[in-house]
């Protein structure tokens, strides 16, 4: 089932031409991982997806019912919250999550001081208490950049694991090959301005 349809996206600062005409459909169950040197469009194509910045043209169509759960490179705090307040603010009340998956999760990060204010917070706690709340939130598709910044190797392979366990859609930007390459089913390269899909890890991809 295509959860995401991104239609002839094209986006350019000053005379650099990030994405030109490019297309992409996210389905039910794909892995997805955007590579690309640096400065080519990943980070900002992931905002296009997310819904966080507007393409100069085309359209993003979301399947019915369809929800996005979006973790930013530099993710926006409340530091008046605790961490577990933060992680768990923001919800539906119909979607509400239990407060104990949310302390289990800001446990496998490495975040135990979840009474601590953000403000109290050292950025890689702050950052690793963003991607539990990433984590939790009810959602058909979860857009990561970077989920590895901050984690030790403890927190990684928790994070692998629960992503492998994952049953939505997953699209996620990461300089962690290894991770990439363990968690992806498709490989997207963004090559200037271009778009190419692969339906394979990052392992099948460089062969």
């Amino acid at each position: 089932m295509i959860l995401l349809n991104a239609d002839k996206i094209s986006l350019s600062f000053t005379e650099k031409t990030l994405l030109n005409n490019v297309s992409l459909t996210i389905s039910d169950g794909e892995k997805i991982g955007i590579i690309g040197v640096n400065g080519t469009g990943k980070s900002t194509f992931l905002k296009i997806l997310a819904g966080e910045l507007e393409a100069e043209s085309g359209t993003i169509s979301l399947g019915r019912n369809t929800t996005i759960s979006y973790l930013s490179q530099n993710p926006q705090f409340d530091e008046d919250l605790t961490a577990l307040e933060y992680v768990l603010s923001g919800f539906d009340s119909h979607k509400f999550p239990k407060e104990h998956e949310a302390v289990t999760v800001l446990n496998k990060l490495g975040v135990e001081n979840q009474h601590l204010k953000l403000s109290q917070l050292s950025g890689g706690q702050r950052r690793r208490t963003a991607i539990a709340k990433a984590l939790i939130f009810p959602c058909e598709i979860l857009i990561l950049d970077e989920p590895t910044n901050h984690i030790d190797n403890e927190g990684a392979i928790y994070l692998e694991e629960y992503l492998q366990r994952y049953k939505g859609a997953i699209i996620m930007v990461t300089h962690d090959r290894y991770f990439l390459d363990r968690v992806s089913n498709k490989i997207v390269e963004i090559d200037k301005g271009n778009l190419y899909s692969y339906d394979t890890n990052y392992g099948g991809f460089l062969n």
